[in-house]
């Protein structure tokens, strides 16, 4: 009965344990997910694909003078768009929206273009931006704040790391609490598996 006694105490001690260490890692998560980049006087502004808001913090840093340009991503509709695409139900495009988004915010046209159309993964804009700018240019890459840690990764496995700067959008909040929203905690869930991959040298190519 003692041995029983005291093989409880210490299972339910390592549980404790290890419910404090979770604890500790997923308030952590979020930190360090979203560390993002100081932004300097760059050639020009990318925003990658995903959340078209991601125009928004595009537009301050045009605004504050880091860029005189940017360049929008234009991802591969997902096959739910393109159902509905193929009725005639077109809905608008992410870069579409980004323009609009920029219209709003006073940036002009003449100051928007595209980074690439149909790009299906954050490996494929690191590519179209190693393709578009020359050694001597730098940016500034706007993504989401659970987004920014590996798109930094992919990007340096592409460009030198002093080329580039990764920003993540302030109208993109992740609280530290991330499991209490639904969304942030659906965001980081599938950031991790993804993170997790790219770690494993998979690379989202079709």
């Amino acid at each position: 009965m003692q041995c029983f006694r005291r093989c409880l105490l210490v299972f339910l001690a390592l549980l404790a344990l290890g419910l404090g260490a979770s604890a500790g890692v997923a308030l952590l998560l979020a930190p360090w997910l979203s560390e993002g980049d100081v932004p300097v006087r760059s050639s020009a502004i990318a925003v990658l694909g995903g959340d078209p808001s991601r125009a928004l913090e595009a537009a301050d840093l045009y605004h504050r003078g880091y860029a005189p340009r940017i360049f929008l991503s234009a991802p591969e509709r997902e096959p739910k768009q393109r159902r509905l695409d193929s009725v005639g139900v077109v809905a608008p495009r992410d870069e579409e929206l980004m323009r609009q988004a920029l219209a709003v915010r006073g940036v002009p046209d003449g100051a928007i273009a595209l980074l690439g159309r149909n790009l299906e993964s954050t490996a494929d804009e690191a590519r179209a931006l190693a393709a578009k700018f020359g050694s001597d240019q730098t940016l500034l890459v706007v993504t989401s704040p659970f987004h920014a840690r590996r798109a930094r990764m992919i990007l340096r496995s592409v460009l030198p790391g002093e080329r580039f700067r990764v920003i993540g959008s302030r109208y993109e909040p992740l609280p530290v609490a991330w499991w209490r929203d639904r969304e942030s905690a659906r965001n980081v869930v599938l950031e991790i598996a993804k993170l997790a991959f790219f770690l494993a040298r998979g690379n989202f190519q079709t």
